[in-house]
């Protein structure tokens, strides 16, 4: 009976926290419709654990609908009938295990769920070719046996890699020219280019390969091959298994395309310079349909899914010099250089999706086993909370500040959906905080809701001022009259905190030539990690550990490159009090500048 008012009472407060959070209305009433409540994509909860439930329980009835929305924690069933879903809310509402490591799944009846057919409305970009079928089945075979190497090695963390002629740095997504590599591309790989001038594309020989060999659940996120260091044309053979890849334009347009086993994509103009893709780290894909609507072809992304293989995909790519001469300057690393602090939106965006967003996908895992506890002045600033508020920590990271009480609801929100699951462990047990998915230039959350805000170095990620400014508006429109917030950012002046190693800092000479890295016309310095900052826009470099020796690596692949804008004395004030808050402390701790601030 006790278990039973437990369930009950879990089952409500998750009911709460969906239409405060989601605007998702539950009901007593029982319907077709289920909301699983604390189990979706974020929490790596897959349809066929559902059917499997009902399967090895032996109930009678059709298998239903398995709606789940890209990085949230819930997600739906839609029974065919109303006693089919009152049947599977009573067996396993409560009891079934909503991950792996036992957490009850909490189930709430719904009147509507989304309609997840996503009708995209773009056509490929332009110079987007796929040649289905351009090489055999056999043909197919002989490369997966060639190229399926030893895993041993070289490991990234998302996929097996290896290199021909050239090693592509994904840091920079570029090469050295200086560095050839002693193995060039096999032979065997001449057939490829014989067979694309029979079919009229006369591209010449590729000097650089790259091999990835991925396992189902693994991805690629979205990124443009750096322009200078290489041609217009880029080819990519699959191998293995089809792949969904997404396309996505610095204008918001997004197309997904199948691409299949044993086809060669081209890319080339748009498609090569001015257009991002990747691959979402999933162990399924959302079946494409080309459909004819109102006299146009329309490409629907259905409720449908595939299981995934192992791919292998060969990037072939042809190497040159200079500088870029390409129309589209977007994302061009040749073009005028520009000052960071005066971006249009459009670029901003890119540079922060480029290197903030892509990269904490990335480092999601190894960046949470670095922070462990709240710094001090955080935990100074919350113990003051009293029972019964309202505490929005934005932009949480691994949920390291989510307090262990129950007396206050404590919403969790991070644009990541890697941290975004090494939160949601965090805080098991603790029944009065969520998770939440949102990007803190616009946060989906009411206004006017919370009592307190942290935003703990969130705002330096962004790449603008009118961005920068735009986040604490946000946390502004948040809080309730009277709400307070302690927001921090690092700091420029590294000279009284730890960060600083007083050997390297001897090391770097002055006068040294910095490597630089442009994107979208903004030219970034690459910053020496533990020295002082000269710079106040910056890419600081993130060593990825080696998974095998469990020690970080310096091979460039797994140096990622994180944009940062380091804040100078008063700086993080003045933005404060143009969105009208007033500052109750201002401060130095450990590099970074701290502030608390209280909506009037």
């Amino acid at each position: 009976m006790e278990e039973e008012k437990k369930t009950e009472r879990k089952r409500k407060r998750f009911a709460a926290r969906l239409k405060s959070s989601k605007g998702i209305t539950c009901t007593e009433v029982p319907g077709p419709n289920i909301v699983l409540c604390n189990g979706g994509q974020a929490t790596g909860l897959e349809k066929v654990a559902i059917f499997s439930l009902i399967m090895e329980h032996g109930l009678s009835m059709t298998l239903p609908k398995y709606i789940a929305e890209k990085g949230e924690s819930h997600s739906f069933l839609v029974f065919n009938t109303k006693e089919d879903a009152l049947l599977f809310y009573n067996s396993f509402n409560g009891t079934a295990k909503a991950d792996n490591k036992g957490t009850p799944l909490y189930m709430n009846f719904v009147e509507t769920v989304p309609n997840t057919e996503i009708i995209c409305p773009h056509e490929n970009p332009k110079g987007l070719l796929l040649l289905n079928d351009f090489i055999t089945q056999e043909e197919e075979k002989e490369f997966i046996k060639l190229f399926d190497w030893n895993p041993e090695c070289n490991n990234l963390k998302n996929r097996l890699v290896k290199h021909f002629g050239y090693e592509f740095r994904y840091g920079s997504n570029d090469v050295d020219l200086n560095s050839p590599l002693i193995e060039k591309i096999p032979v065997e790989c001449d057939i490829l280019w014989k067979r694309l001038k029979e079919k009229g594309f006369n591209v010449g020989v590729p000097d650089q390969l790259t091999v990835n060999k991925y396992s189902p659940g693994q991805g690629i996120p979205s990124h443009v091959d750096k322009h200078s260091p290489f041609g217009g044309t880029i080819l990519s053979l699959s191998l293995g298994s089809d792949i969904v890849m997404d396309w996505k334009h610095h204008s918001g347009q997004y197309v997904p395309t199948l691409v299949q086993a044993r086809s060669l994509l081209v890319m080339q103009d748009e498609a090569r310079y001015d257009w991002q893709h990747g691959i979402q780290p999933r162990t399924w894909d959302p079946v494409i349909e080309n459909r004819v609507e109102n006299s146009r072809n329309i490409k629907v992304i259905t409720n449908d899914t595939v299981t995934r293989g192992t791919r292998i995909s060969l990037t072939f790519r042809w190497t040159r010099s200079g500088p870029c001469e390409c129309e589209y300057k977007t994302l061009c690393d040749s073009v005028e250089k520009v000052c960071a602090d005066n971006l249009e939106n459009e670029v901003a965006s890119n540079l922060e999706e480029l290197h903030v967003h892509q990269v904490y996908e990335q480092i999601a895992g190894h960046f949470s086993t670095t922070r462990h506890k709240p710094w001090p002045k955080v935990v100074e600033f919350m113990q003051g909370v009293p029972p019964g508020s309202v505490v929005m920590d934005l932009g949480c990271g691994n949920g390291k500040n989510i307090l262990r009480r129950n007396d206050i609801v404590q919403i969790a929100g991070e644009r990541s959906s890697g941290l975004l699951s090494e939160c949601k462990e965090h805080i098991q047990g603790i029944n009065a905080a969520d998770c939440v998915r949102l990007d803190l230039l616009q946060a989906q959350l009411r206004d006017n809701t919370a009592d307190i805000v942290i935003c703990i170095a969130v705002i330096h990620h962004f790449s603008s001022k009118a961005r920068r400014l735009q986040a604490i508006s946000t946390i502004h429109r948040l809080l309730r009259k009277g709400g307070r917030a302690l927001i921090t950012v690092w700091a420029k002046d590294q000279t009284k905190s730890n960060y600083l190693l007083k050997s390297k800092q001897d090391q770097v000479n002055e006068t040294q030539a910095e490597t630089q890295i442009t994107v979208g016309g903004v030219n970034l310095p690459v910053h020496e990690n533990r020295t002082q900052f000269k710079h106040q826009d910056l890419l600081v470099p993130w060593k990825l550990r080696k998974v095998s020796e469990n020690k970080l690596s310096n091979n460039p692949e797994n140096t990622l490159l994180r944009y940062y804008h380091v804040f100078e004395e008063g700086e993080l004030d003045e933005l404060c009090k143009e969105v009208n808050f007033l500052i109750e402390d201002s401060f130095y701790e450990e590099g970074n500048w701290c502030v608390v601030c209280k909506k009037k």
